[in-house]
């Protein structure tokens, strides 16, 4: 019995060995998926670090010199880096927003004309009108960049306005306790006051009352967005993506078991062309897709209260052009793998690989530079990116349609190199 088995395990090794591609689904492949998941992961885990610093637009519009403090200590942290300039000259309120709506950088911090006046008006009016910081985001940007960025840069404002405060409020309370005072000691306590505010040394630890700095958060005047988004509307487009293009393995496994039971070859003998033929074979799958992503954002709607965005119009060209990308690329696997194990290992790489790329797991704005750029030359990032344009951002129709050519112009090819490709014997 031993012989036996000897023999079997023979002969599927010697099976296995003459399939090259399963031997490359089974060991390059998963090493190409540790790769690249383990990069992008690194960019998130080490966003903020002194290696991957979080890149922080600043408009400095303060007249007085509690801004300019603010930003030498921000200067000092090693997880940011300020950017005060840009082609050399300093940044204004609408360059720095136009930078975020190209996406170029995600966060710009805006320091308003009278912020030190008003920080020091805190100190001692009755009812001082509060400085507004304003942190300006793209709305698809998570909260696991946005909160520590928002947080340390809170911090170092907090400690230098009440640094800047304090002799003001020292000397307040010396004038408070002269008018309490008799008459004959009042000027000597006045006197003192002064000369203790002179003399004033900064302290990290000194109390008071409130800051007068108030903060908001809110995305580029271009954006027809008036609330941050949810979770939901963040996640869910990023899912619906990843499960539209996984349908490319179910289509290649289904091409793959029509041929091995005969059924592909009797319906090549009705009176079609190939083109019409896989049309056929594929505008199911298709539908498929756009139910599937009716589906997910029905449930996004319904049980997470997600919003839509204010164009349901483009939100059905998106999705139309989505759905033409994703069945294409299924065909292409179909037309360039040689077995069906092969379909399903190459597949499942694929449409894990990519959407990982393309920002449906992993933020594209947390990868590496150069994962970033290699993104854009993936149909999930730019699909993605549509429906964050409707979902996120709250455009329109006209925003959406560079995403969506770029998308039909891969359907085109996916298209193109498959029926090339594609064996119809």
């Amino acid at each position: 019995m031993l012989t036996q088995i000897f023999a079997l395990t023979i002969k599927e090794l010697k099976v296995l060995l003459r399939d090259r591609g399963a031997l490359v689904a089974l060991f390059l492949l998963p090493a190409a998926f540790i790769l690249v998941m383990t990069t992008a992961m690194q960019g998130m885990f080490a966003s903020g670090s002194s290696n991957n610093p979080v890149p922080l637009l600043v408009v400095n519009q303060d007249q007085g010199q509690v801004a300019a403090r603010v930003l030498t200590d921000l200067k000092t942290v090693d997880g940011l880096r300020i950017i005060e300039q840009q082609g050399g000259q300093p940044l204004t309120r609408s360059t720095a927003e136009d930078l975020i709506t190209a996406q170029i950088y995600s966060i710009a911090l805006v320091f308003p004309l009278d912020f030190s006046a008003r920080i020091l008006d805190a100190a001692d009016a009755i009812q001082p009108v509060p400085a507004k910081v304003t942190f300006v985001t793209d709305p698809a940007v998570g909260s696991q960049l946005l909160s520590p960025v928002r947080g340390m840069v809170q911090g170092y404002i907090e400690r230098e306005a009440m640094l800047a405060q304090a002799p003001r409020r020292t000397l307040l309370g010396f004038n408070q306790m002269a008018s309490q005072a008799p008459a004959s000691q009042a000027p000597q306590i006045q006197k003192l006051g002064s000369v203790f505010t002179s003399q004033f040394v900064s302290s990290e630890n000194i109390a008071g009352s409130s800051s007068g700095v108030e903060y908001q958060v809110i995305s580029p005047a271009s954006y027809q967005q008036t609330f941050q988004p949810t979770s939901a509307e963040q996640n869910v487009p990023g899912y619906t993506v990843y499960g539209v293009f996984f349908i490319m393995q179910t289509i290649a496994l289904s091409l793959f078991r029509e041929k091995n039971d005969g059924t592909f070859r009797r319906i090549q003998a009705a009176p079609l062309s190939r083109v019409a033929l896989l049309t056929g074979k594929l505008l199911p799958y298709f539908l498929i897709n756009l139910v599937q992503v009716a589906l997910m954002f029905t449930v996004g709607v319904l049980i997470f209260h997600m919003r839509l965005g204010h164009d349901p119009l483009a939100l059905l060209v998106l999705s139309l052009a989505t759905a033409a990308a994703a069945t294409g690329m299924g065909l292409l696997l179909a037309s360039l793998t040689h077995t069906q194990e092969q379909a399903g290992s190459l597949g499942t790489l694929l449409a894990v690989v990519l959407s990982a790329l393309g920002g449906s797991m992993v933020p594209v704005y947390v990868m590496p530079d150069f994962m970033q750029t290699i993104s854009r030359f993936t149909p999930h990032s730019w699909a993605l990116n549509g429906f964050q344009d409707l979902i996120v951002r709250g455009l329109g129709l006209s925003a959406i349609l560079p995403a969506v050519g770029v998308l039909l112009a891969f359907a085109a090819g996916f298209w193109g190199i498959a029926l090339w490709r594609f064996r119809f014997e």
